[in-house]
C-alpha cells in the first residue's frame, strides 16, 4: 500500500496538473484506509470511531488555515498535532478496554467529535466543512513547484 501512495504521488509531478486533485483524494482516502489496517490487522481491535482522527487533523488544518492565516506546511503541522493529541487522550481511555467495549467508546469519543463540530458551527462551519478561497502557497520540492 506504501508503495501505491509512493506511485501516486510520483505521478503527480509526471501527468498533468488535470490529475492533481484526483490522485490526492486517492492518496488522502488510501492513508485512511492504511491507518485502519493497521488498527485492524496488525493489532485486532475494530474502531466504529476511525472517522473522527481523520476529521480532526482535516479540521484543525481547515481552522488554522481559515480562521488564524497559516500557509499549507504549518496548517499541515497543526492538523497532524492536533491529531495525535486526540489519538493520545484517546488512547489513554480506549486502549483500558477490548471487544465489545473498545467498539463503544471509540464510538462514544466518534460522535461526541461529530457533535462538537456540529455545535461549533460558527467557528468550524459545522458538517459542511471550509472553503477555501485564499490561494495557499505551492510547496517547492527540488526544482518542481506542487500546489
Amino acid at each position: 500500500m506504501a508503495g501505491v501512495l509512493l506511485l501516486l504521488f510520483v505521478l503527480q509531478f509526471i501527468l498533468p496538473a488535470y490529475h492533481h486533485s484526483t490522485f490526492s483524494k486517492i492518496m488522502v482516502l488510501a492513508s485512511y484506509a492504511m491507518g485502519f489496517n493497521i488498527l485492524l490487522g496488525y493489532t485486532g481491535l475494530m474502531s466504529l470511531g476511525h472517522a473522527m482522527f481523520f476529521s480532526t487533523g482535516m479540521y484543525a488544518t481547515g481552522i488554522s488555515v481559515y480562521h488564524f492565516g497559516y500557509t499549507g506546511i504549518p496548517a499541515l503541522g497543526i492538523g497532524v498535532l492536533c491529531t495525535v493529541l486526540v489519538s493520545m487522550l484517546l488512547g489513554l481511555v480506549a486502549l483500558r478496554t477490548s471487544g465489545v467495549s473498545f467498539l463503544i467508546v471509540t464510538l462514544m469519543f466518534g460522535q461526541a467529535v461529530f457533535l462538537s463540530i456540529l455545535y461549533f458551527d460558527q467557528f468550524t462551519l459545522g458538517q459542511d466543512g471550509f472553503t477555501l478561497t485564499k490561494e495557499l502557497e505551492p510547496l517547492v520540492l527540488g526544482n518542481a513547484s506542487y500546489s
